[in-house]
C-alpha cells in the first residue's frame, strides 16, 4: 500500500474518470443492471497514456459488439428457446474463457463473454422483442461511456512523454540502489539501512511493471532511435534483477565481511549503467571479477553483463547499419502473434475453459430457476475469478470475499445507512463514487493484492447503482453477498474436485516454456541475422520477462492451496523460483556471447556449442513438461569436452557453468514432484 511513484496520480485520474462516467450515466439514464459491470471494465483500460487507452476502448467495444451480435442472432434463429439460452451461454462462456487464457489481448474475449451473458439474461424476462433489442444495445452504450470518460481524462491530465518518464523511473531506481550500497559501505545505522532497503524492496515488488509499460509506449510511438531503445530494454531487464538481488543482499548482509570499497564501486557502476554510460562500468568495477555466488557477486555480474552485451550489440548494429529492411509481414503471421504458441495443442486450455463454462452455466440455471435475479453476482464471481490453478483460484476467491466485504458490507452498507440519506444533490453522490474509486484504484495498484481493489469498487457499485439515485434498501446488499457465496461454492466443487490443476504444476510447465524460449534465443544467434530475426529475438526476450513475473505471481498463490499438500507445494515453489533465477543467470551470460569468432574452425566450434546448448535446454524443458515420468536429459555434451571449453570465450564457459547449476535445480524439482505423485 506504499505510495510508489505514479500511484497517487493514477488513482486520482481513476477517481475523476469514475465521477465523470457516473455523471454521464446519470444523464443518459441506462438500465441500472449494466452500470456496475461496465464500471468494472474501467480497470481493464490502460491509464498510462491516451494511446493505449484508445486501443483498449476499441478492443472492449469490439468484443462487446461481437458478443451482442452473436446472442441476438442466436435468439432470432432459435425463436428464443430456453435450451438455446442455456447452451448459448455455455458456448459463449467457453469461448471467452478459452481465448482469455490463450490470447494476447484478453480484454476482447472478456468483453465478449460479459456482454453475451448480459444480453442473454434479458430474454428471460419475456418482454417485447423491440424492448429487448433496445435494452441489448445499452450494455455497449454504458461500456462506451465509461471508456470514453477514461480516454478524455487521460488526454487532459496525462500527456507526459514516456521516454522522459522512463528515464526518470530508471534514475530513481539506480539512485535508490546506489544509496543502499553507500549506506552499507559507510556502516550506517541499521535504521537508515532498513529505511533505504524498504525503498528498494518496494521498487522490486511494485515498480517493474511500470517500466515495461513505458517501454511498450516508447516502442509504439517511435520517440527514440533503435539503439537507444535497445539500451533501455537491456537496462530495464537488468534493473528488475538488480532490485531483487539488492533487496536480498540487504537482508542477508554480514557487515563484518563486506568490502566497503567494492560496495562504493558497484553503486557508482549502477549509476553509470542507468545513464547508459556502459564504457564507465568497467572503470568502476575493474577487469577482475570476484568469484562466488553471493547476492553481491550476482549484482556485480549482472552489471558487467549489461555493459558487455550493450557494447557487443552496438558493434553489431554499426556493422549492419546498411542492411535493407525485410519485406512486409504476412497477415497470417500477425494473427499467430495474437495467440499463445500452444493455444490449440495444449489440452489444459480446453479443460480450464470447460470447467469455467460449467460453473457459469450452473450458476445461471440456479438463480434463474429460483427466480432470484438479485444473486446474479454468482455468475460474475465465476467469470471474473475463475483461473487455471487451484491456488490462484483460491486466492482470487479469497480476495473477492475480502473486497466484497470492504466494498459491499462496510462501505456500501455504511453509505446506505449513514451517508446516502443525508445527500440532497448529485454532487454529493459523485464525491462518494470518486472517493471509493480512489481507494479501489490505490489498492488495485498492488502487484499481489490488487484484485481486492477491483472488488471494492465493483461491490460498492452493485449497491450504489441499484437505482439511478442514492440507494435506500438493504435487500440488494444481502442478495449480492449471497450470490458471491453461491459462486464460491460452485467453483469449489468444480475446480477442486474435478481434475484440479495444482499451482506448482503450472509453475513447472511455465518454467519449461522459459527454457524453450531461451533455446529459441540461442537458435536466433546468427552472424547473418536480419531485421526480422532481431525483432523475433526482442519479442522472445519480452515473453521471458512476462513469464518471470507470472512465475512470481504463481509462487505467491501457492500459499492459498488447501492442506495437506500446501507445505510440500511451497517447497517445490521455492525450488522452481530458484531454477528460474538460475535460468535468468544463464540468459544474462548468453546475451554476452559473440555472434562469430575469428577463423572458420573457431566459428564451427561456436556453432557446435550453440547447437549443444539449444538441444540441452529443449530436452530439459521436455523433461519438466512430462514430469514425473521422465528424468532430465543427459548432461550438456560440451561440458565434458575440455578442448572446446578451453578454446571457447570466457562468457561461454560461464554459460556452461550456469547451465549445470540450472540442470541440478531442475533435477531437484523433478525429485520433489515425483515424491508427491
Amino acid at each position: 500500500m506504499a505510495p510508489v511513484p505514479g500511484r497517487m496520480a493514477a488513482s486520482l485520474r481513476f477517481a475523476l474518470t469514475a465521477a465523470l462516467a457516473t455523471l454521464l450515466l446519470l444523464i443518459l439514464q441506462p438500465p441500472v443492471g449494466f452500470i456496475a459491470p461496465s464500471m468494472f471494465m474501467l480497470f481493464l483500460i490502460s491509464h498510462d497514456s491516451p494511446r493505449p487507452c484508445l486501443r483498449d476502448l476499441i478492443t472492449l467495444l469490439s468484443g462487446a459488439a461481437l458478443g451482442t451480435t452473436v446472442i441476438l442472432l442466436l435468439m432470432i434463429a432459435t425463436g428464443d428457446h430456453p435450451v438455446a439460452r442455456v447452451v448459448g451461454l455455455a458456448v459463449c462462456t467457453f469461448l471467452a474463457a478459452f481465448f482469455f487464457r490463450t490470447s494476447m489481448i484478453p480484454g476482447f474475449p472478456m468483453a465478449f463473454g460479459c456482454l453475451a451473458y448480459m444480453v442473454i439474461s434479458l430474454w428471460e424476462y419475456k418482454i417485447r422483442d423491440e424492448k429487448i433489442l433496445h435494452l441489448s444495445l445499452w450494455p455497449m452504450g454504458t461500456l462506451a461511456t465509461v471508456a470514453f470518460s477514461a480516454m478524455v481524462v487521460e488526454i487532459l491530465f496525462n500527456r507526459s512523454d514516456p521516454l522522459v518518464a522512463l528515464r526518470r523511473e530508471i534514475k530513481d531506481r539506480c539512485v535508490a540502489l546506489e544509496c543502499l550500497f553507500q549506506l552499507c559501505a559507510k556502516n550506517a545505522k541499521p535504521a537508515e539501512i532498513e529505511k533505504q532497503s524498504a525503498i528498494v524492496r518496494r521498487y522490486s515488488v511494485t515498480g517493474e511493471g511500470r517500466l515495461h509499460v513505458l517501454l511498450e509506449g516508447i516502442s509504439k510511438r517511435k520517440v527514440c532511435s533503435d539503439s537507444e531503445l535497445r539500451d533501455l530494454r537491456a537496462i530495464t531487464m537488468t534493473l528488475d534483477r538488480l532490485l531483487i538481488l539488492a533487496a536480498a543482499f540487504a537482508v542477508e548482509r554480514d557487515p563484518a565481511a563486506l568490502d566497503q570499497e567494492r560496495l562504493e564501486r558497484i553503486g557508482q557502476a549502477i549509476l553509470a549503467a542507468g545513464e547508459a554510460r556502459f564504457s564507465d562500468v568497467h572503470k568502476f568495477l575493474g577487469d577482475s571479477q570476484g568469484p562466488g555466488q553471493t547476492e553481491l557477486d550476482r549484482i556485480e555480474q549482472s552489471v558487467r553483463h549489461l555493459a558487455d552485451s550493450a557494447n557487443a550489440a552496438a558493434a553489431v548494429q554499426q556493422a549492419k547499419a546498411s542492411q535493407t529492411a525485410p519485406g512486409s509481414v504476412s497477415w497470417k503471421n500477425s494473427l499467430k502473434k495474437l495467440l499463445l504458441p500452444d493455444a490449440f495443442t495444449n489440452p489444459d486450455h480446453v479443460i480450464y475453459a470447460l470447467k469455467l463454462s460449467v460453473c457459469a452455466t450452473i450458476c445461471y440455471v440456479i438463480y434463474m430457476g429460483l427466480g432470484w435475479p438479485g444473486i446474479s453476482t454468482c455468475f460474475f464471481t465465476v467469470y471474473f475469478t475463475g483461473l487455471s490453478s487451484t491456488g490462484t483460484t483460491n486466492r482470487k476467491l479469497f480476495f473477492r470475499i475480502v473486497g466484497s466485504t470492504i466494498g459491499g458490507m462496510l462501505l456500501g452498507i455504511g453509505c446506505l445507512v449513514f451517508v446516502f440519506p443525508n445527500l440532497e444533490g448529485v454532487h454529493g453522490f459523485l464525491l462518494v463514487i470518486a472517493a471509493v474509486a480512489f481507494v479501489g484504484a490505490w489498492v488495485a495498484a498492488s502487484p499481489y493484492f490488487g484484485y481486492i481493489g477491483l472488488q471494492i469498487v465493483f461491490s460498492f457499485n452493485l449497491i450504489a447503482f441499484e437505482r439511478l439515485r442514492a440507494a435506500d434498501q438493504m435487500t440488494p446488499a444481502r442478495d449480492r453477498l449471497l450470490g458471491i457465496t453461491l459462486g464460491f461454492l460452485v467453483m469449489f466443487v468444480i475446480f477442486h474436485q474435478v481434475r484440479p490443476e495444482r499451482t506448482v504444476d503450472t509453475m513447472r510447465r511455465l518454467l519449461s516454456r522459459v527454457l524453450r524460449a531461451q533455446a529459441a534465443i540461442i537458435r536466433l544467434f546468427d552472424p547473418e541475422q536480419n531485421t526480422a530475426q532481431a525483432a523475433k529475438l526482442a519479442e522472445i526476450k519480452k515473453q521471458i520477462v512476462t513469464m518471470g513475473v507470472t512465475l512470481a505471481n504463481f509462487a505467491h498463490a501457492v500459499q492459498y492451496e488447501f492442506p495437506p499438500d500446501r507445505d510440500a507445494d511451497m517447497r517445490v515453489s521455492d525450488e522452481i523460483l530458484d531454477a528460474a533465477a538460475k535460468a535468468e543467470d544463464l540468459l544474462i551470460c548468453i546475451r554476452t556471447w559473440p555472434l562469430e569468432l575469428d577463423g572458420s574452425q573457431s566459428a564451427e566450434r561456436l556453432q557446435t556449442i550453440r547447437d549443444s546448448f539449444e538441444k540441452a535446454l529443449s530436452n530439459l524443458a521436455c523433461a519438466l513438461e512430462q514430469c514425473p515420468e521422465r528424468q532430465p536429459s543427459q548432461q550438456l555434451e560440451i561440458a565434458a569436452d575440455q578442448d572446446v571449453c578451453s578454446l571457447a570465450p570466457a562468457c561461454i564457459r560461464k554459460a556452461i557453468d550456469r547451465f549445470q547449476e540450472l540442470q541440478m535445480a531442475c533435477e531437484g524439482i523433478l525429485r520433489s514432484a515425483k515424491a508427491q505423485c
